[in-house]
């Protein structure tokens, strides 16, 4: 039977064309004699060029730079400007902010992971006296990094504040346990239950548990402020899902701990796809046969984060290519689908004996 114009279209992972990438490899890379220059958010290597591999990347190619394709700098004018004395150890990371939840639990913990996991953190890594820099987009974060690392502030510097190049002996490079739009390691998961334990106390041993409750649950987006990405009418798919049975929880009215005690109760977990989603890395593998439903663009617009988290999470996954740009703001979503019909798909999918 064909499909009316305004059913959602509902798309599983082979569908989006997900390219079957290999888990991203672990370990440091090992630099010496670089370049740590003023705003940069990379290393350089003695002659100027950027070493490519220390800047922040994305996409299933890792083409996109989204803070800019770093370019060839002036090897003569960064020696004429450095300082007097180098610095002798450095970890270089690619990405510390703290103020998004959804890039925290992504490319932050990916990036961190690895000096959290370390028993002696940054000097069992690379040696008493080494100090960490992070890139100018991450430089505000500073602070907060220090102290999630339990380090003096002045052993954490950001490239934002530096007032000439800084020339490094040695310096490593953690590879990060996740790269978005590319993919997720099973190391990132435990990266992200300890920067949860460092950051709010959530307990670093947290599982699953064995059995769920068989709750179905949707995290709405409808009452975050008006600065945040929004779905237009999304009270409407509220009611009609709670009027099927369904949790209606808005994430960021509740405790980090209480999130993840609705997660665990819920056997079907749906909502737009985003932060809130991203919260089920802290369950790793033991997140059990849960299935997870993300409410999005069609596929071309669509960040596929949520999918390769799934993916490597061994969750049970459906797409539903239901929102398109409001054309108001560019900037909230709303349904393509009667908020009716696709709370029904959304039942229906609940429901259904297997995926």
């Amino acid at each position: 039977m064909a499909l009316a114009a305004d059913d959602p279209v509902v798309l599983g992972l082979a569908d989006l064309g997900l390219p079957d990438l290999p888990e991203p490899p672990e370990g440091l890379v090992a630099l010496d004699d670089v370049w740590l220059v003023p705003g940069a958010n990379g290393l350089y290597a003695a002659d100027g060029r950027p070493i490519h591999d220390t800047f922040l990347r994305r996409g299933f190619d890792l083409a996109h730079y989204p803070h800019g394709v770093p370019q060839d700098l002036d090897a003569g004018r960064l020696d004429a400007e450095a300082a007097s004395e180098p610095l002798d150890r450095v970890v270089f990371v690619r990405h510390a902010g703290m103020s998004h939840f959804g890039h925290l639990l992504t490319e932050c913990a990916a990036s961190l992971g690895p000096l959290l996991e370390h028993p002696q953190g940054l000097e069992g890594m690379a040696g008493v006296g080494a100090v960490l820099a992070v890139p100018a987009r991450s430089s505000p974060s500073c602070p907060v990094v220090a102290e999630l690392l339990g380090l003096p502030p002045h052993r954490v510097i950001g490239t934002a504040g530096l007032e000439g190049p800084l020339r490094v002996r040695h310096g490593l490079v953690p590879l990060p346990s996740m790269m978005n739009r590319h993919g997720v390691a099973r190391r990132h998961f435990g990266h992200v239950r300890r920067l949860l334990a460092r950051l709010h106390g959530i307990d670093p041993g947290l599982a699953t548990p064995a059995a769920d409750r068989g709750e179905k649950l949707y995290l709405s987006r409808a009452r975050l402020p008006p600065t945040a990405r929004r779905v237009v009418d999304e009270e409407a798919l509220e009611a009609e899902l709670a009027g099927r049975g369904w949790r209606i929880e808005h994430p960021e009215r509740l405790s980090l701990a209480r999130q993840l005690e609705c997660l665990a109760a819920a056997r079907t977990i749906a909502g737009p796809l985003g932060s809130a989603l991203h919260l089920l890395m802290a369950f790793g593998e033991q997140v059990g046969r849960r299935r997870l439903i993300g409410l999005g663009q069609p596929v071309e617009q669509s960040n596929p984060n949520v999918a390769l988290q799934a993916a490597r999470q061994g969750l049970p996954f459906r797409h539903v290519a239901c929102l398109v740009k409001d054309a108001v703001d560019g900037k909230d979503l709303r349904l393509l689908t009667p908020p009716g019909r696709l709370a029904a798909c959304l039942d229906s999918l609940a429901a259904a004996s297997a995926w």
